[in-house]
């Protein structure tokens, strides 16, 4: 169960890294995936930025815990 939890937490850590800092590229690469609207707008890209934060402290949670 170790494992699991320790690469749950650092795909979170790193997509948490990756909404945080880049959202605008993470937007248009999601909505080239999924077919959403083309160009992301700058809510968008608050939002991404807090989706992001959520990632980073609930991945390092759970790095914590699966070492602990």
């Amino acid at each position: 169960m170790r494992p699991v939890r320790l690469a749950l937490g650092v795909l979170l850590v790193a997509w948490g890294v990756a909404d945080y800092l880049f959202p605008r590229t993470v937007l248009r690469v999601q909505s080239d995936l999924l077919n959403a609207p083309p160009e992301p707008t700058e809510e968008f890209a608050a939002h991404k930025r807090r989706v992001g934060l959520v990632c980073l402290v609930v991945g390092v949670v759970t790095l914590v815990a699966s070492v602990g």
